[in-house]
């Protein structure tokens, strides 16, 4: 079968019916390969889909074929994603490995995040009452802590964010924008992409996009005491500000939730999720939910773990506090899709609300 699918991508079918067959049949080709790792009886009715349909990579220019074959990456994702069922998925790794495919004479990339697992800057605004969330910014002045940079950044985001012209103690509003040199434009609105906060006071790319530990700290962190799961449990990514935070908001403000999806948060985003989360016990979080194929099906698999029985406010345990603050539940996807053919390379990027079905952003 492989030899089959081999044999189509390496001599296509000299193209005749334009791009969109030709798309049709890249989304196909690179499903029914994936599929194939998932399940075979899934697997077998895509592949002889794909054999019926496929006509062939266009002998177009390779940039436009690489951008179209990055495009049928996206869509595929799409499909496994709203197709194929989460355990499946989990079982495969679609979350951990990027699969690489060989189509058309190039190759095709798919990297798939779960993003409801960062603290997510426009909810620093109460939705609709055009206020400061002050739960949402005590999320992000301890995770400002933990990467060891000032907890005050935020109020120029919220500035950013908020639609009136009162400045936050440490912010920026419409009047020091102009001052800037060159002058730049306050948004008052919700930020659609991370590169936004590029052009917020306060922000560059070193501090969005680096390894925000110092050579020092790197140099005098021990890990001697440490099992290889709770070494690996913390990566270098970890520390990079942009792997810990987002902007995408699903389509429906009906549905809309602010709690953190527990199976996809970094260690950093689970060590603020509480005043009284330790270290270990964040670590413990990870270690035992990749001892658990990737994600815990449930909040209450928590409940057994001793490092979350600490006592917090009142009667509170740790556990009792994090639960009503987190959650189980999948809510919105980031796929990235990298395509290369010959020295040309293309990148599309969309961001899926699964329950709608629909990607609310998407860039090339």
């Amino acid at each position: 079968m492989l030899a089959r699918l081999r044999k189509i991508f390496l001599n296509p079918i000299p193209w005749t019916r334009g791009n969109l067959l030709r798309r049709r049949g890249a989304i196909i080709l690179i499903t029914a390969t994936l599929i194939l790792t998932l399940t075979a009886s899934v697997a077998l009715v895509y592949v002889r889909f794909a054999l019926n349909e496929y006509r062939g990579v266009s002998t177009a220019g390779n940039r436009e074929k690489s951008l179209q074959l990055a495009q049928s990456g996206l869509e595929t994702g799409i499909l496994l994603l709203t197709r194929i069922p989460l355990d499946s998925l989990y079982e495969f790794g679609i979350f951990t490995i990027a699969p690489t495919i060989p189509l058309g004479g190039g190759t095709v990339s798919l990297s798939i995040s779960e993003e409801s697992g960062k603290f997510n800057v426009n909810r620093l605004v109460r939705m609709f009452e055009d206020q400061t969330d002050e739960k949402q910014l005590e999320y992000f002045q301890r995770l400002s802590v933990a990467l060891g940079i000032p907890v005050d950044l935020w109020h120029a985001v919220i500035d950013y964010v908020d639609e009136n012209n009162t400045p936050m103690p440490r912010g920026a509003e419409r009047d020091e924008y102009e001052r800037l040199i060159p002058p730049r434009r306050i948004k008052n609105g919700r930020m659609q992409a991370l590169e936004e906060l590029l052009f917020i006071p306060g922000f560059d790319s070193r501090l969005l996009y680096d390894d925000l530990r110092s050579l020092d700290r790197i140099k005098n962190t021990s890990t001697a005491s440490l099992s290889d799961a709770e070494k690996a449990a913390i990566t270098p990514a970890d520390y990079i500000l942009a792997n810990n935070i987002t902007t995408y908001l699903v389509y429906n403000a009906d549905t809309s939730t602010d709690l953190i999806n527990i199976n996809s948060a970094p260690y950093h985003v689970i060590l603020a999720l509480s005043e009284f989360m330790t270290p270990v016990a964040a670590r413990k979080i990870v270690t035992e939910r990749v001892k658990r194929g990737g994600r815990f099906k449930s909040i209450a698999d928590l409940a057994t773990l001793p490092e979350l029985q600490i006592t917090t406010t009142g009667s509170l345990t740790l556990f009792k506090e994090l639960s009503i603050r987190i959650t189980d539940q999948n809510q919105i996807y980031k796929i990235v899709a990298d395509a290369s053919i010959d020295s040309q390379v293309a990148q599309v990027m969309g961001v899926l609300d699964p329950n709608a079905k629909r990607l609310v952003f998407y860039s090339e």
